[in-house]
């Protein structure tokens, strides 16, 4: 191959792209663009956890939402409200635990239902010790069940005590 041609060659080349111009930044083009939807948050539904106004007395304890009555929650710890349900969570991890308690307590909700006896245990048998009775308030101030939790309070002792929780949803 001669000198000449290699310049016959890019001739050839410079006449065929002649009108055609550069892309400035190629990189940008080989990028698709990122389309991000937000899911607005439904009437009904909060985006923001509650703060239980909470209090540890031994190995009792007892929630209530801002705004409720605490006359509601003394007649919670006492027992005195009617349970619509019971929930055993004895022999589950906490994911699943969890998983189940969102569950029934909107099940109960959803049927009129206002107290659900929550029994988790004392975590005597867990080396971590009392896992899921320590989760339980986390998981009932999270958006999802926030707003429909008024109080919690740990049972009496025909309940199974502290190994149990009363939770009281909104009528």
């Amino acid at each position: 191959m001669s000198g000449t041609e290699g310049n016959d060659e890019n001739s050839e080349f410079r006449e065929a792209m002649g009108d055609v111009n550069p892309v400035a930044d190629r990189d940008k083009l080989a990028r698709p663009k990122t389309i991000r939807r937000r899911r607005k948050p439904r009437p009904d539904e909060t985006t923001e956890a509650v703060a239980f106004e909470i209090d540890r007395i031994g190995e009792r304890h007892e929630g209530i939402a801002p705004g409720v009555d605490h006359g509601l929650l003394r007649r919670l710890r006492n027992g005195e409200i009617q349970r619509d349900a019971k929930l055993d969570l004895h022999g589950l991890d906490a994911v699943s635990a969890r998983r189940r308690v969102h569950e029934k307590l909107a099940e109960v909700h959803a049927a009129g239902g206002r107290c659900v006896l929550v029994v988790h245990g004392k975590g005597n048998r867990s080396t971590a010790g009392p896992v899921l009775k320590d989760a339980l308030p986390v998981w009932l101030a999270e958006p999802a069940l926030a707003p429909t939790v008024q109080a919690f309070a740990s049972a009496t002792g025909g309940d199974g005590g502290v190994g149990a929780t009363y939770v009281l949803l909104r009528g």
